[in-house]
């Protein structure tokens, strides 16, 4: 396989499980292991790359919201943007406090399947249990907390930060479609500040030695296919339940042990 075909498969895996309730985590792991890529080649660079990518999409895609977010700030209508800060509060603490641990230790298939199979089941009690009555321009402080929380816990492989977020608004008594917005807001500051620590780890170790081509690839597929991952999110919610990617994620739980049985991941 060429390098720059590698590079496109690893920008559509970021950039449609970044937003997909899936688990990017989990997916660019077995990804990364099937095709044995150049360490060299598909480091801490090209990482920046995937990062940068998503979080352009996203912040792109909610560009209308984040002026309005401003201007709210501005007129002295604090509500939605003090729960926007403080629901990144608690991510931001961990990705700094555990992130690499969590890297390096849990990034084992069995981990894996842990995760995928514990965050479908929340999945399916968030759809069952929430109420879905309330707006995002009614998110309180405590909403924010708690669904913030819930992003930190998506540092571990397999869990998915869009699907725990969107679900911990469920919990809440948010609207499908206004749960998917909130949670997508709050993933935009991370997912910037991921990019951002993973450049500063890149100059620090080796600079940036990635091939351009490889790294330009990589940043535009996943900018592409993150736009489209989270426009057809926020769609699909306000309509649809999670439980679609609730199937997805055993399936794939299924297949990774299918594989540890026979040898074939570890």
């Amino acid at each position: 396989m060429s390098d720059q075909l590698a590079a496109i498969i690893l920008g559509l895996v970021q950039g449609l499980t970044e937003f997909l309730p899936v688990s990017s985590t989990a997916h660019l792991i077995l990804v990364s292991d099937a095709l044995k890529l150049d360490a060299e080649k598909f480091g801490l660079s090209f990482d920046v790359a995937l990062h940068l990518g998503t979080a352009l999409a996203v912040l792109l895609y909610f560009v209308g919201t984040w002026i309005g977010l401003l201007i709210d700030l501005v007129r002295g209508r604090w509500r939605l943007p003090i729960a926007v800060i403080v629901g990144t509060i608690p991510a931001a603490i961990a990705g700094v406090l555990i992130e690499s641990q969590v890297s390096t230790t849990l990034r084992g298939a069995g981990y894996i399947v842990v995760g995928l199979l514990v965050g479908s089941a929340i999945f399916v009690l968030a759809e069952r249990v929430g109420a879905r009555r309330r707006r995002m321009d009614r998110v309180t402080i405590v909403d924010a907390v708690l669904v913030g929380a819930a992003q930190a816990v998506a540092l571990l492989p397999g869990i998915s930060r869009s699907g725990i977020t969107i679900s911990a608004g469920l919990f809440r008594g948010l609207e499908r479609g206004d749960a998917t917005r909130f949670a997508f807001l709050l993933s935009t500051p991370i997912i910037l500040g991921a990019g951002m620590k993973t450049l500063l780890d890149a100059r620090k170790l080796s600079g940036l030695t990635a091939q351009l081509d490889i790294v330009a690839i990589g940043f535009a597929v996943s900018f592409v296919s993150g736009l489209a991952a989270v426009a057809f999110m926020v769609r699909y919610l306000r309509t649809h339940s999670l439980n679609v990617f609730v199937v997805y994620r055993v399936a794939l739980a299924a297949v990774i042990l299918v594989a540890l049985a026979l040898g074939a991941l570890h």
